[in-house]
C-alpha cells in the first residue's frame, strides 16, 4: 500500500491546497487498514470463490515457492496473501485457479539436504530444506510436461541465507552485511530466477520483497530492553555497548537489509528480463517493493507484524518481573493464529530420538541435542516479525497491482460468451 500523500494540486478555487498537519498522517492510515480490515472480513466470510462460481473446465495454474513469508507463517490458510490472489483471480478471470504450494518457513535458497536428520510435512515448521531450488525441482517434477500450462509463480527468498541473526547482532559489520545481502539476494535470486523461467517457460513470475524488521517506531518498553540484550548476550564484540547503542544499531541494520534487499531483489528481475529482451523472449518477471513504514515494523504502534502476547505494551513493577522470568519460554507467546498447532508439530519433529536396545542407532551427541532444542525454541517462536492478518493484506494488494494489467495481456480471462479463455 503506497504511503498516503497530500495533495499539492490547485483547488477548485485557484488557491494551493496546505499540506496536511502531521497528526493527520496517522488519521489517514487508520482510515485506510480499517476499509482494508472490512474487506479481509468480507473476503474470509465469503469462503473463496464467493457468489460467482469460477469455471474449472479450463483452470489456471498459480505454483508458490519460498520461505516463511511467502508460505505465511502463523496465519491461517485464508489470510495467507497467496490464498488472497487465488481467489481474486478467480473472480477476475472466472476460471479456477488451482495451486501448489512448495513454500515453507525457513527454507534457503541453496544448500544440499540429503543429510538433514529433521523433516516435516507441515509448513509451519521452520526447516532449512527442501530449499528454494529444491521447491522448484519438485514442481518441475510433479507437473512434468504440464509445466507449460503454469501461468503464474509467486517466489521469494534470501532472508534465511542472510540469516535473521545477522540482523539481530548489533555488533555485525554493516560492510560485511551488505555484502552477504548483495549476494544471496542478488546474485541467489537471479540464478533461481534464471531456472525458474527455463523450467516454467510460459508462466509470468512474481517476486515479492522483505522490509524493516525494526525501526525507530519499535516499542521501547521494558519488554524490548530485556530481548534486545538477551538476543545479544554473549556476543563480545557487544559486551561493552549501552541498551541504547545496540537498539541503534540493530535499527541501522534492519534499514540497511530493507534497502540493500529490495535493490538486490529488483536488480536480479531486472537482469532476467534483459537477458529474455536480448534473445527475443517476452519479458516475464514483476518485482513487487512492500510498503511497510517504519511504524509497520516489530512492536511498533501500528505493526502488522506478528508480536509477542503484550510485546508492545509498556510494563513495570512486578509484570517487568514476570517477564523477565518467563523470557524465552513458552510462558510468553507469540500472538498469532496457529500458535498451538504450529508448537504441535514443532514438538513432533524435533522430539528425542529413541535408541532401541540392542540396536545399531546412534545415540544423540551434546552438540546434536543443543542443536536440536535451539531448533525446536525457534520453531515454537517461529511466526515472530512475520506479517500478521493485516500485513498479508497489503502484500496481496502489492501483487494485485503488478498482476492487474497482466489479466488481459497473459490472456488469462474466461470469455463469458464463448466459455473459453482469450
Amino acid at each position: 500500500m503506497p504511503p498516503l500523500q497530500p495533495s499539492g494540486k490547485p483547488s477548485d478555487c485557484g488557491k494551493t491546497q496546505m499540506p496536511l498537519k502531521p497528526v493527520i498522517k496517522p488519521l489517514l492510515l487508520a482510515i485506510a487498514i480499517s476499509i482494508l480490515i472490512f474487506l479481509a472480513a468480507v473476503s474470509a466470510a465469503a469462503q473463496c470463490p464467493g457468489e460467482v462460481k469460477p469455471s474449472s473446465e479450463d483452470p489456471m495454474h498459480m505454483l508458490v515457492l519460498g520461505d516463511s513469508i511467502m508460505w505465511g507463517q502463523g496465519l491461517k490458510p485464508e489470510q495467507k496473501f497467496s490464498w488472497r490472489i487465488k481467489c481474486w483471480l478467480q473472480e477476475k478471470t472466472g476460471r479456477e485457479v488451482q495451486t501448489r504450494v512448495e513454500a515453507h518457513s525457513g527454507a534457503h535458497l541453496t544448500g544440499v539436504s540429503s543429510a538433514f536428520r529433521f523433516s516435516s510435512n507441515d509448513g509451519e515448521v521452520n526447516l532449512p530444506y527442501p530449499t528454494i531450488n529444491e521447491q522448484l525441482d519438485n514442481a518441475a517434477s510433479f507437473y512434468g510436461p504440464a509445466r507449460l500450462k503454469v501461468d503464474l509463480i509467486l517466489v521469494d527468498g534470501c532472508i534465511n541465507d542472510v540469516d535473521v541473526s545477522n540482523l539481530l547482532n548489533a555488533g555485525a559489520s554493516p560492510e560485511w552485511l551488505r555484502e552477504r545481502i548483495t549476494m544471496t539476494c542478488g546474485a541467489g535470486m537471479h540464478k533461481l530466477l534464471q531456472r525458474v523461467t527455463e523450467n516454467f517457460p510460459n508462466a509470468q513470475v512474481v517476486v515479492t520483497g522483505y522490509y524493516r524488521v525494526v525501526s525507530n517506531n519499535t516499542a521501547d518498553n521494558a519488554f524490548i530492553r530485556l530481548l534486545v540484550k538477551k538476543l545479544n548476550s554473549g556476543r563480545r564484540e557487544v559486551e561493552r555497548m549501552s541498551y541504547q547503542e545496540m537498539r541503534e544499531r540493530l535499527i541501522a541494520l534492519s534499514e540497511l537489509w530493507y534497502k540493500v534487499s529490495t535493490a538486490s531483489l529488483s536488480e536480479a528481475v531486472r537482469k532476467v528480463n534483459a537477458e529474455h529482451r536480448e534473445h527475443g523472449l517476452p519479458e516475464k518477471i514483476n518485482f513487487v517493493e512492500i510498503e511497510f513504514w517504519p511504524e509497520h515494523s516489530f512492536s511498533a504502534s501500528s505493526t502488522l507484524l506478528w508480536n509477542f502476547m503484550f510485546g508492545s505494551t509498556n510494563l513495570s513493577g512486578f509484570r517487568k518481573v514476570i517477564i523477565a522470568i518467563t523470557l524465552g519460554t513458552a510462558a510468553y507467546k507469540p500472538n498469532d493464529d496457529v500458535r498451538d498447532a504450529r508448537v504441535k508439530s514443532c514438538n513432533e519433529t524435533f522430539k528425542a530420538p529413541k535408541v532401541r536396545k540392542g540396536s545399531t542407532d546412534k545415540k544423540e551427541t551434546e552438540d546434536e541435542k543443543r542443536d536440536r532444542k535451539n531448533r525446536l525454541l525457534i520453531c515454537r517462536y517461529a511466526s515472530l516479525g512475520h506479517p500478521n492478518n493485516m500485513g498479508a493484506l497489503i502484500y496481496a494488494e502489492g501483487i494485485k497491482g503488478k498482476l492487474q494489467w497482466l489479466i488481459d495481456k497473459a490472456g488469462w480471462r474466461r470469455d463469458s460468451n464463448l466459455g473459453l479463455a482469450r
